[in-house]
């Protein structure tokens, strides 16, 4: 039986890896977000090699890690007298948990952060008063976002819903397009298709392009009545896998609100 030690080239060794994980050409560079000429070429010795930003790429689509890591990186190495940078391990994954959440408490404004997935990482005091939650009900919805919005009670407070739940369901589709392959990805998807209107919204709701940084809508507060909010949204520039999402004022009337329940932090 051929081990990966035994592959001779970098072509042979990525063919290898993508046929163990059962994916085509097009599903893993759908994943690593090149284009499946590029994977077709480097499969076939029609390209020298890859660059290295296309490397590490590749072997976090192929979710590389211990000894395929070290394999992939010698014969990168090899190939092209370079080497790839260290892969975060997962002391640094929970790091960024930590970060995040870190970043989120000291937000001047209402703030949550999300993994890769979307499901929220952490909520700030001023983001679960203003969209009024609760651990429990967060917990009841697996703390993912969409799971949240798409509940048929929860969503009455946006208005108009439907407007913001095809604008989210866009975005986390463009976000999450080079996960598809994954189980926790097709289970995620499992339980949003049996929610009311997902199926019928999210056929409706390509996203062909990078979402735009922000965006208004509007949410009835119990006791505070109408807001017009604002998003605003970070990344970590070294890794996708959390990202920051802040709630500003959207007009006026808003920011007023915001400033006498204490939203709106003073630096």
């Amino acid at each position: 039986m051929q081990t990966m030690a035994d592959i001779p080239d970098f072509a042979g060794l990525l063919t290898k890896l993508r046929n163990d994980r059962n994916l085509s050409q097009g599903q893993l560079a759908k994943a690593a977000r090149l284009s499946r000429t590029y994977v077709y070429h480097l499969e076939h010795r029609l390209r020298d090699a890859p660059s290295p930003r296309a490397a590490r790429a590749l072997a976090r689509a192929l979710e590389l890690h211990g000894e395929e890591r070290r394999i992939f990186a010698q014969t990168f190495a090899e190939l092209t007298g370079q080497l790839l940078e260290d892969e975060v391990d997962e002391t640094a994954y929970l790091d960024l948990r930590h970060l995040s959440a870190l970043l989120v408490d000291n937000t001047l404004f209402p703030a949550h952060s999300l993994d890769r997935m979307w499901h929220i990482n952490s909520w700030n005091d001023a983001a679960l008063d203003l969209f009024e939650v609760t651990d429990d009900l967060l917990a009841e919805h697996d703390n993912h976002l969409l799971l949240l919005v798409y509940d048929p009670i929860y969503r009455k407070r946006f208005q108009p819903w439907e407007e913001l739940a095809r604008r989210l369901t866009a975005d986390f589709k463009f976000a999450t397009q080079g996960l598809t392959f994954l189980p926790e990805y097709r289970d995620l998807m499992r339980a949003l298709r049996r929610l009311p209107d997902f199926r019928r919204l999210s056929e409706t709701s390509e996203a062909y392009s990078a979402p735009a940084p922000s965006f208004v809508f509007q949410m009835k507060h119990s006791r505070l009545g109408s807001l017009a909010l604002r998003t605003a949204i970070s990344v970590f520039s070294r890794t996708p896998d959390f990202s920051i999402e802040v709630y500003l004022p959207g007009n006026q009337q808003t920011l007023e609100i915001f400033r006498d329940s204490g939203w709106q932090k003073q630096a």
